[in-house]
């Protein structure tokens, strides 16, 4: 019985890194032959080409990118005139011919062994990370060390590599791999026959592909041999086709026209035989393009402004290999944005997710941390502190509609009769069970940012939609909220903004409790040292924040020394201006400048370990501005469908004398660097309403709406409103609200 089987088929290798060893006593058996050698080592040399094939072999393998093109990391340690120099000799090359060709050059000037010990700096193996995956053989230090003392044995020997084309035909495995045997039929028989009779026949020599199956480890090697023999044979034919229908054009002039001969594109034959996750896109490019492409000689990465909650550009490269190989689900996908969304904003159960658009579908991923103990299985990227999981694919010809709500802060797509695939520990399942996905910004400009890189990225999409997606701006939305709302409030409203924020009311009489925060300089030392003055303790920036007394090494809040849960803690007073401490972590005495900040610390800290102090509770919510008040509601499960909607309170425009902005700190390596930004109205009666939203944006958006509506300019509090009453406590209270946003 026979198999057919694709003709560049090639068996997936399973190498680990315990193989290793097997490639370095095939590098050392090389270099111990070519020692013997008396004349000079050419591309004629049978151990000469086998050494620079192992080398070449050795770079390659392990590729974040998989194709072989490790220019982009050696250029990194060459100087910029010896990159042009290179870049002008190798020609209109890519990044592929560019890595053969400096190890060509550094075979022949010697320099080789200057890169591998620049290669062994720690500093710089760092740097291999952004390029190589963990199993990579110029990863595994033992190796790369062996490898340097090999080649700087070869010092004394004298290399002349002239041309590359023999060399990249025989490339060493790094990796022993026993492939099963395939018996071919007699058609595939008569066909290897056939192909090497024509490249016999031929003038030019051609770049003879070997008749064993090569590992997977130098696939990138034969993926070069494989595109000159396309672009060739692609050349030779178009060139015969035109000159015989020039040659019937001029003889045959009454004849009918011959039949028109469909053309397989070049682009879908490299596709098909080539793994090029990135050749097409959108708006692909031609093929000579691709071929002259050649990145700049700029290596600093450039930076990225991104836009509020976009993510795209953070991903590292192993997670973009991860998903393309493992999720993906064709091969030419690829990532055209990627975005934050947050899922069940108006419950408990609220959820980061990732929404990754590509130019096929959009996959919905829920991200996980590695620790140390866990074992994620399928879903591990090793070149990642963490992992992504999928949850949802909606590919762009199953979305039906494109839901948008008020101000763009949440979204909804629903699917077609066929409805979105769903994963089930990590498996997909397309059983026709989701008909929808829900998901929220809560931000005007980030919204709108999403909505607009997802309505043009289902239109210009890579697959063939017959349906476009229809887009609902907003429109259907307000048809089921401005009318719900005004049943609730039993008037008619005008509205003017809306928000998703996290509210918190909090009276008169809830201040003393609720904003148990108190931060400032105190003398630290550990039990049984005898504070006689402050200068034999050491001083610490102290501050309380929820349950926890945090101790840092100054004000900016950057280095956390030690952190004491006041839960179950005892505090006693040891002296006029010092108080103990006796908790879990340990016994820890503090001293105060004066007597009243011992009163004070001595009593809040009393309150929070005697559990008199209540958390705030913070109610995600919709803050819907009107011409009159503010109107708190919470949307119901199904508000998409029923328009179900719970007011929570509403806060009269007249009532308010005062409205103050907290910014998120400009640090963001200090403690409150994911403090969120906040709106602080005061009321007549002494009632603070605390708006915090997701974005800096946001919170301008939102405090322009309420100065314009009712009158009142916003302050942002600074060091000089903090020392007054209500910045004091506004101040405390929002410390105290810290990471209230998924992050």
């Amino acid at each position: 019985m026979y198999h057919m089987l694709p003709y560049a088929y090639r068996p997936q290798a399973n190498y680990k890194r315990t193989q290793h060893g097997e490639f370095q006593n095939l590098v050392e058996g090389y270099v111990n032959k070519i020692l013997r050698e008396t004349d000079i080592v050419d591309a004629e040399n049978p151990n000469g080409r086998k050494l620079f094939n192992s080398i070449d072999t050795f770079f390659s393998y392990g590729l974040l990118t998989g194709d072989g093109t490790y220019w982009r990391c050696i250029r990194t340690f060459l100087p910029r005139a010896e990159q042009k120099m290179l870049i002008a000799e190798c020609g209109n090359a890519n990044d592929r011919f560019l890595s053969v060709g400096w190890l060509k050059t550094s075979f022949n000037k010697g320099t080789l062994h200057f890169i591998l010990l620049a290669l062994n700096n720690q500093s710089n193996k760092a740097y291999l990370t952004k390029f190589y995956h963990i199993n990579a053989c110029i990863r595994n230090s033992g190796l790369l060390e062996a490898i340097t003392q090999f080649i700087e044995k070869l010092q004394p020997v004298q290399f002349a590599f002239y041309s590359t084309r023999q060399l990249r035909a025989e490339p060493a495995p790094a990796a022993v791999i026993d492939s099963t045997p395939t018996q071919l039929s007699l058609r595939a028989q008569a066909r290897q026959r056939k192909l090497t009779e024509k490249e016999a026949s031929q003038d030019t020599v051609p770049n003879v592909i070997p008749t064993e199956i090569p590992s997977i480890l130098s696939q990138a090697i034969d993926q070069d041999v494989l595109l000159d023999e396309l672009v060739r044979t692609r050349h030779n034919r178009l060139n015969t086709e035109l000159f015989d229908a020039q040659h019937e054009e001029n003889n045959e002039d009454n004849a009918p026209s011959p039949s028109v001969i469909v053309e397989e594109k070049l682009e879908d034959v490299m596709t098909k035989k080539m793994s090029c996750v990135n050749m097409e896109s959108m708006n692909p490019d031609g093929i000579e393009h691709i071929l002259a492409s050649v990145e700049p000689d700029d290596m600093v990465l450039p930076e990225y402004n991104l836009a509020d909650g976009e993510y795209h550009f953070r991903m590292s490269q192993g997670d973009v290999l991860h998903l393309a190989i493992n999720v993906f689900e064709k091969s030419s996908e690829k990532i055209i944005e990627c975005f934050k969304v947050i899922e069940s904003f108006h419950s408990d159960n609220m959820k980061l997710r990732y929404l990754v658009m590509t130019n096929y579908n959009v996959y919905v991923f829920k991200y996980r941390t590695h620790t140390q103990n866990s074992s994620p299985g399928k879903t591990t990227n090793l070149s990642s502190e963490g992992f992504f999981i999928p949850l949802f694919r909606m590919p762009h010809d199953r979305i039906k509609t494109i839901k948008i709500s008020v101000d763009n802060l949440s979204f909804m797509l629903e699917a077609n009769e066929e409805g979105f695939s769903h994963y089930v520990h990590s498996e997909e399942k397309d059983d026709q069970t989701v008909f929808a996905y829900v998901g929220s910004m809560a931000g005007l400009e980030s919204g709108a940012h999403m909505i607009n890189s997802l309505i043009n990225l289902v239109e210009h999409s890579s697959r063939q939609i017959t349906n476009h997606a229809e887009v609902d701006d907003h429109i259907g939305y307000m048809c089921m909220l401005q009318p719900n709302l005004e049943k609730q409030l039993g008037r008619t409203i005008d509205v003017r903004a809306a928000t998703l924020c996290f509210w918190y009311e909090q009276t008169y009489e809830e201040r003393e409790r609720s904003t148990a925060t108190k931060s400032g300089f105190l003398f630290k030392s550990n039990i049984g040292n005898w504070i006689k003055s402050s200068d034999e303790a050491e001083q610490k920036y102290c501050m309380i924040v929820g349950n926890n007394f945090n101790v840092f090494a100054d004000s900016t809040c950057k280095t956390e020394e030690l952190v004491i849960s006041l839960s179950g803690s005892s505090i006693n007073s040891t002296g006029r201006v010092a108080f103990q401490m006796k908790a879990a972590e340990g016994t820890f005495e503090f001293e105060c400048p004066t007597q009243e900040d011992q009163i004070e610390w001595t009593r809040i800290l009393t309150m929070i370990a005697e559990n008199k102090t209540t958390q705030p509770y913070m109610a995600s919510c919709l803050a819907v501005v009107t011409e009159t008040c503010i109107a708190l509601v919470q949307e119901g499960e199904k508000f998409w469908s029923d328009g179900f909607l719970r007011l929570l309170n509403e806060v009269g425009g007249i009532n308010v004398k005062q409205s103050v902005v907290v910014r998120q700190p400009e640090d963001k390596e200090s403690f409150f660097g994911n403090r969120s930004p906040a709106l602080c109205l005061v009321t007549k009666d002494d009632t603070i309403h605390y708006f915090f939203v997701r974005f800096d944006k946001e919170l301008e958006r939102l405090a322009s709406a309420v100065q314009s509506s009712y009158g009142v300019r916003w302050a942002k509090l600074d060091d000089d409103l903090i020392k007054t009453p209500i910045g004091k406590i506004i101040h405390n209270t929002c410390c105290s609200a810290n990471t209230l946003w998924p992050v």
